[in-house]
């Protein structure tokens, strides 16, 4: 019992293998996972699955059109307009793909295709995968105007795939504003072209994010507590000793006051009286008084003098206001 059940596990497992290989190999979509449209409707809509619109309006899906059966992407309306549809496919870098649509057919006002009708249709890729519909790097086949079902000369685009992912597009274009136009789209189909040898890409390198800035810590700045030690002042040069020389004044002003720098100038020192040493006499000769010693004797003589005349008067004075109160 259990090895028939084994048995048929792997078989089950055998059968959903081969039939995704199958349906990865099936020439109608090549690479495509949605060629059929039949999950164009997603969660919220059209265009809202792996199928993705640059306008949603208007385009839809008809169920009693397409090959090799219904439903088929529908582009239509009244007025001119112009839509593309797009969906990105994991590829191998290096590689060249084709992009083509096989049944791309024009209806208008009912009465289907005419020759000379302009309604335009075109197929894309953008080799890098991106999904800018007005991209600068979308390769766009020709401009196709004519009946779209099944011809010779198929609508379609190659291009290397320079990223591990291209994104193909289908682009209609209505110029018409007084005709009811549908165009209806199925089964396109995206492959190797096998006339296309691989080459060689480059990845893009992919520069990581830098970290998230982190705090620095905040370092306190250290308190230095003041020094009792006074400021270092630059002292003048000292004089020669026979030299005396003047403290220069400095008059107070209201500018700020400026260091003394090391060469300090020397002000020119006030008169005084010099001390003049006299050259010593002969051994047997008296010494003479000085001159300087001179001057200071008769000065004191004279105030000596006119002290005394100042004593006289006054006594003189008193006498004689004392005699005459008598």
């Amino acid at each position: 019992m259990f090895a028939t059940s084994a048995a048929v596990l792997l078989a089950l497992l055998f059968f959903v293998s081969f039939t995704r290989s199958a349906s990865a190999l099936d020439p109608k979509c090549g690479l495509l996972p949605d060629c059929t449209f039949d999950d164009f409707y997603g969660n919220e809509g059209a265009c809202s699955a792996l199928w993705k619109c640059d306008n949603p309006s208007g385009v839809g899906l008809t169920e009693h059109e397409g090959w090799p059966k219904g439903p088929s992407l529908t582009f239509a309306g009244d007025a001119p307009f112009d839509r593309k549809v797009f969906q990105r496919v994991a590829v191998t870098p290096g590689k060249g793909y084709r992009f083509s649509c096989p049944f791309c057919v024009v209806n208008i006002n009912g009465q289907g295709w005419h020759d000379g009708d302009q309604v335009n249709r075109r197929l894309g890729i953008d080799p890098f995968g991106g999904t800018d519909p007005n991209s600068p790097n979308i390769k766009w086949s020709n401009d196709f105007f004519t009946k779209g079902r099944f011809e010779d000369d198929v609508l379609q685009v190659s291009e290397y795939a320079r990223a591990d992912h291209i994104t193909v597009f289908i682009w209609v274009s209505n110029p018409y504003g007084d005709k009811h136009v549908d165009v209806f789209v199925d089964t396109p189909s995206l492959v190797e072209d096998s006339g296309m040898p691989p080459i060689q890409v480059t990845q893009p390198t992919v520069t990581p994010p830098p970290p998230p800035p982190t705090e620095a810590p905040v370092v306190k700045p250290t308190r230095v507590p003041p020094t009792d030690a006074p400021a270092p002042t630059l002292e003048p040069t000292a004089a020669p000793a026979d030299e005396p020389t003047a403290e220069p004044t400095v008059a107070p002003t209201d500018a700020p006051t400026v260091r003394p720098t090391r060469k300090v100038a020397q002000l020119e020192p006030t008169a005084r009286p010099t001390r003049v040493r006299s050259a010593p006499a002969a051994s047997s000769a008296q010494p003479s008084a000085p001159p300087a010693l001179l001057n200071n004797v008769g000065i004191f003589a004279v105030v000596g003098c006119v002290g005394i005349a100042g004593a006289l008067i006054l006594v003189g004075a008193a006498l004689f206001l004392l005699l005459r109160r008598k």
